[in-house]
C-alpha cells in the first residue's frame, strides 16, 4: 500500500508532538503531588519534580547531575549512602533515617525518605520520595524539652536527672569506673523571695545556671571532658552527676562552684544582690547498687554543710 510521504511526514510529528504533550502533562501531574519526588541513577540525579526542589532549595538546572546525598547532613551521610547502594540491588522499598536538609535559609529542614528500585529506559534507576517531617521534628523535640528541662531555669529537670543518673550509676558499676555526685541548695532562699520578690528569686536560680557554664565550659580535662550535668530537682535545690571523677576531684569542682555562685552579682529590678549554696558531695563506692544510695550520702553531707555554717561544701 503506497503512503503518501507527505500524509506520512504529519503522522510522524503528529506522533512526536503526543509524546511530547503526554511527558509534559505527566511532569505537570508529578509536580502537583504533595510528596518530593526524585528520579536518581548510581551517577547522579536524573529528575526532581517540584516538591524536592523545594525542600533540597535548588532549582532544576543546579540539582541534575548530583547525588542526594550531597544535600544531606554529616551524620547521617554513611549510613544513608550504604541505604542508598541496597536500594539498586532490591526489589523491597529501603526506608532512610531521618534526614536533616543542609543549607536551608530559613532553618534547618527535616525529611522521611524511602527509595525503591524501578526501570528507566534500560538502565536501573531509584525513585525517592521525600516527606517534609519538619513540623514534627520541631514538635517532637519541643515536647522532649518540656519533658527533659526545668522550665524556669532551663536546666535539666528532676526526671532528667535520675534516668541519667541511673543509667550512668549502671555503666561505672559495670566498668568499674568513677562516679560523683554533688546536691546542692540555696541558702535561705526564703529570705531572698521576702527581701527582694519571688522574680528576683526566680533570677537567682536561672544565676546558678549561668554560673555553672560560665566556670565549666572550658573545661577539658578527664575522660568525658567534664562531662558535668546540671539538674534543678527542687524549689531551689539542684543535682550534678560527674562520670569519670572521683570524690577529691568532685569536691574541687564543688568548691570552685560554691565560690562561683557567692561572688556573682544579681541584678534585678535595679538592685544588686548576693546569694550562696551548700554543697553535699559522695561518689559511687563497693556495695552501691542504685541512685538511691549517692542521694542518701549527699543529703546526709549536705544537712551537714548547713548545720555547720552554711555556704560551705562537705562530703560523705
Amino acid at each position: 500500500m503506497f503512503i503518501d510521504d507527505e500524509e506520512g511526514t504529519d503522522d510522524a510529528l503528529l506522533t512526536h508532538q503526543t509524546l511530547i504533550d503526554t511527558q509534559e502533562r505527566l511532569g505537570a501531574l508529578l509536580d502537583l503531588m504533595p510528596t518530593g519526588l526524585i528520579i536518581h541513577q548510581m551517577q547522579g540525579i536524573l529528575y526532581a519534580n517540584q516538591q524536592a526542589l523545594s525542600l533540597l532549595q535548588q532549582t532544576e538546572s543546579s540539582v541534575t547531575g548530583k547525588h542526594f546525598l550531597d544535600f544531606t547532613n554529616t551524620e547521617v551521610r554513611e549510613e544513608c549512602g550504604e541505604l542508598f547502594m541496597r536500594s539498586f540491588m532490591q526489589d523491597k522499598p529501603v526506608q532512610f533515617p531521618q534526614i536533616k536538609l543542609m543549607g536551608a535559609p530559613d532553618g534547618p529542614r527535616y525529611i522521611k525518605a524511602t527509595a525503591g528500585r524501578l526501570p528507566w529506559e534500560g538502565t536501573t534507576v531509584v525513585q525517592l520520595l521525600l516527606e517534609d517531617i519538619t513540623e514534627l521534628k520541631l514538635k517532637a523535640d519541643e515536647l522532649e524539652n518540656l519533658t527533659f528541662h526545668d522550665v524556669l531555669t532551663g536546666t535539666f529537670n528532676r526526671r532528667y536527672f535520675i534516668e541519667q543518673a541511673e543509667q550512668l550509676i549502671a555503666s561505672a558499676l559495670s566498668d568499674n569506673t568513677h562516679f560523683s555526685l554533688l546536691i546542692f541548695d540555696v541558702d535561705w532562699f526564703k529570705q531572698v523571695n521576702d527581701t527582694y520578690g519571688h522574680l528576683a528569686g526566680d533570677e537567682a536560680l536561672k544565676a546558678i545556671v549561668d554560673v555553672w557554664h560560665a566556670n565549666t565550659r572550658n573545661e577539658v580535662k578527664g575522660a568525658r571532658n567534664l562531662d558535668g550535668k546540671l539538674a534543678r530537682i527542687g524549689g531551689e535545690e539542684f543535682a550534678i552527676f560527674l562520670p569519670d571523677i572521683g570524690l577529691e576531684r568532685a569536691c574541687t569542682i564543688a568548691e570552685r562552684i560554691r565560690s562561683a555562685i557567692e561572688a556573682h552579682n544579681i541584678e534585678y529590678g535595679g538592685r544588686t544582690f548576693n546569694i550562696t549554696a551548700s554543697f553535699g558531695v559522695t561518689d559511687l563506692r563497693a556495695g552501691d547498687k542504685k541512685l538511691d544510695d549517692l542521694i542518701r550520702r549527699a543529703d546526709i553531707a549536705l544537712y551537714r554543710a548547713k548545720e555547720n555554717g552554711r555556704n560551705r561544701v562537705e562530703s560523705e
